[in-house]
C-alpha cells in the first residue's frame, strides 16, 4: 500500500448510487487518507452517507477495503497527515505553500482529510 500511488475511492450519493474517482492516498495502521477539496462530492456524500471503499491495484492484484469515512477534524491530525501525503508524492510547495497546480493543501479553509476505516478487507 505504500508504494502504490493511485486508489479508486468510493462513496455513496444522495441517490444511494456510488461515486467513484481515483485518488492519490496515504495509509497507516490499516487506514486510507485521501486530501481533497473541502467542498469536492466525496466530501459531500461523506456528510449524508459514510460507506466508503477503496481499491489499490498493483499489477492483477489489488486490495479492496470497504467501510466508514469521516473526514479528520483535529487540526494535528489534518496536518500530520497532509505531510505525509506531502512527503509521499513528494510535492514541492511554493513560498505561498501552493502545489504546481496552485494548490494550497495545508489551507484547511479549501483542503480536508478523509480517513476510510475498514469493516473488511478483500485481496484479490
Amino acid at each position: 500500500m505504500d508504494k502504490e500511488r493511485l486508489a479508486s475511492f468510493a462513496t455513496v450519493d444522495s441517490d444511494c448510487r456510488p461515486h467513484v474517482v481515483p485518488v492519490f492516498f496515504t495509509y497507516e495502521n490499516g487506514r486510507v487518507y485521501v486530501q481533497t477539496d473541502k467542498n469536492s462530492v466525496k466530501v459531500r456524500n461523506l456528510s449524508r452517507n459514510n460507506n466508503v471503499a477503496v481499491a489499490v491495484y498493483r499489477g492483477e492484484e489489488a486490495v479492496v477495503i470497504r467501510g466508514k469515512g469521516r473526514v479528520v477534524e483535529d487540526h494535528q491530525e489534518f496536518r500530520r497527515r497532509t505531510q505525509d501525503h506531502v512527503d509521499k508524492y513528494r510535492l514541492q510547495l511554493d513560498d505561498h505553500g501552493r502545489n504546481s497546480l496552485g494548490i494550497p493543501p495545508f489551507d484547511r479553509r479549501v483542503r480536508c482529510v478523509i480517513e476510510a476505516t475498514p469493516k473488511s478487507i478483500l485481496f484479490w
